[in-house]
């Protein structure tokens, strides 16, 4: 990929102290790589899509430590993300579920392989790389059995917080997510599948942006996304109703995306 010449790796401003900002409940060995992407060649949104179905994603998952790739178009629905949001950002997004006792090395081994796709004319020039940020796993991911009903679809809501002032706020919002967000989450949101936790470890990329320092990956089936929408602001409202909303949440910067490939590693 050609954006891999002037990558630059670097910790987040927040990593110094965001890796004991939940003692005890960080895991060491999973993580998340998180991209978002544009199309610069809208004209070939078929030949796009092919190059990172077919060549990307393959290629990737032949790094160590990768374990499953989850690629999620955009959802634009009115009132939830701004349009100017969602344009910087890009249309698409991949999620990487990684495995490895030592992150540093893992990361140091992606940007050699990209570096090797790049070198073999395996890129694609109308890709370009928004956002590229690795997340440590909190805790286990929370799974909510229940049947899939016809014309479902799989959404992932990434709630993306960019808090904190210091440890101590970041503490304080981890202690309100495990016991009072995903408790109300599993209770009151229709559709949930899945919940993972984590929190920022690095960032890779060149031009500067606020990333959030904690990510909350909702998983749900759904007929629309205005209705992923409509139960994920049930749930805000619930919970200022009752009292249970934590100061320190700000999700103003969350996204909805339709999955649109699903591919663990072989």
């Amino acid at each position: 990929m050609r954006w891999i010449a002037c990558l630059m790796l670097m910790a987040s401003p927040l990593a110094a102290w965001s890796q004991i900002a939940a003692p005890g409940a960080a895991d060491s060995r999973h993580w998340l790589m998180v991209v978002s992407t544009k199309n610069l060649d809208p004209a070939h949104e078929d030949a796009f899509n092919h190059w990172y179905d077919e060549i990307d994603i393959p290629d990737v998952l032949k790094v160590p430590g990768y374990k499953r790739a989850r690629r999620g178009l955009r959802q634009s629905v009115p009132g939830f993300s701004s349009p100017q949001q969602e344009a910087e950002d890009g249309r698409y997004v991949a999620l990487y579920d990684i495995e490895t006792s030592n992150m540093d090395r893992t990361i140091i081994d992606m940007l050699m392989a990209a570096k090797k796709m790049d070198v073999t004319g395996r890129s694609i020039d109308a890709l370009k790389v928004t956002e590229r940020v690795y997340f440590r796993r909190l805790g286990d991911v929370l799974e909510i059995p229940g049947p899939k009903r016809s014309g479902e679809r799989t959404y992932l809501y990434l709630e993306r917080v960019t808090c904190c002032r210091d440890e101590a706020t970041a503490v304080a919002l981890d202690d309100w997510y495990d016991n009072t967000r995903v408790p109300d989450a599993r209770a009151g949101v229709d559709g949930l599948v899945r919940i993972a936790r984590f929190e920022v470890y690095r960032v890779v990329m060149v031009e500067p942006r606020q990333v959030p320092h904690f990510l909350t990956v909702y998983e749900l089936a759904s007929d629309s996304a205005e209705h992923v929408v409509a139960a994920m602001r049930r749930l805000d409202e619930q919970e200022k109703k009752a009292d249970r909303m934590s100061e320190l949440f700000d999700g103003t910067a969350s996204a909805l995306y339709q999955q649109i490939k699903d591919v663990p590693r072989h």
